[in-house]
């Protein structure tokens, strides 16, 4: 996936109105923050994550619940090597969002990204 793609993808998003405007603009940040991180345009196997982070916050923003990942799968993704850079770059979004993201969606965040990174070998790790 590259910016073209997300914009892409947010657009669909947008135009169905399955996402806000807000929660897209601080998606397309966070995708240019980590292919800032891993130095690279196309992030592999990206899409999962851009589909579930505009959703979320838009889900954050209507304040609709989700329910928490299965504890042993966050127990995993927590002892990670790729867990410290996930958790990074769910700071960036963080500081881009008004008041702080509920632990539930903190939770699949860092399982997303914690994948993500694995697959694209980390980054600057």
């Amino acid at each position: 996936m590259n910016l073209t793609d997300l914009n892409e993808r947010l657009d669909i998003l947008l135009t169905s109105a399955v996402i806000t405007k807000k929660a897209a603009e601080v998606a397309t940040s966070a995708f240019t923050h980590l292919q800032s991180t891993l130095k690279k345009d196309e992030i592999d196997q990206a899409e999962m994550l851009f589909t579930h982070l505009p959703m979320a916050l838009s889900r954050i923003e209507k304040e609709e619940k989700v329910e928490a990942p299965h504890p042993d799968m966050l127990t995993e993704v927590k002892n990670s090597p790729y867990a410290p850079q996930a958790g990074r770059e769910i700071d960036y979004i963080q500081s881009l969002w008004s008041g702080r993201l509920p632990q539930e969606e903190l939770d699949y965040l860092l399982i997303h990204y914690a994948t993500l990174l694995q697959v694209n070998e980390g980054g600057n790790e």
